[in-house]
């Protein structure tokens, strides 16, 4: 389900990793990466942050090169009560200081809470067919869970 032109890469970073660190898995594709999906172990990633209490939570992650986006899954909660957050990292432009002077490049994560995994599916099936538009409408009918310059 990749068009010619992008080059999709995944990596993981399993609970309690610092926030810079993840490990590099390489070249993706949908059908590729939602196999890593379900059979990643979720729970278990939960409990281990549950004891560990700091760094990251567990996240799958995707990098589009070509369009210069990101997009990640990770999961909150705990054992019992738990849900997926999708993150989608893109490039927008920011004024200047007090919105005067140049406006500059910056990435900017936008984080939301999704329904289920299909849901999550579903949006991952949109950005790995670069229909961001349409991944950006699906986001919006989702609650928003917060927003940011991206870190990395």
């Amino acid at each position: 389900m990749t068009n010619g032109k992008n080059n999709y890469t995944w990596n993981v970073q399993l609970a309690g990793y610092d926030y810079e660190k993840y490990d590099e898995k390489g070249q993706t594709d949908y059908e590729s990466f939602i196999t890593e999906f379900d059979k990643f172990p979720w729970i278990e990633q939960i409990e281990s942050y549950q004891k560990i209490q700091k760094g990251s939570s567990a996240t799958l992650s995707v990098n589009d090169k070509v369009n210069k986006t990101s997009f990640w899954v990770s999961i909150m909660g705990n054992v019992n009560d738990n849900t997926f957050l999708v993150g989608y990292v893109y490039p927008k432009m920011k004024k200047g200081l007090f919105g005067l002077g140049k406006e500059k490049e910056i990435r900017w994560l936008e984080i939301f809470i999704a329904k289920d995994n299909e849901q999550v599916k579903k949006c991952f099936r949109l950005y790995f067919s670069n229909e961001l538009d349409k991944l950006q409408s699906e986001l919006k009918t989702m609650e928003k869970y917060g927003e940011m310059e991206a870190q990395n």
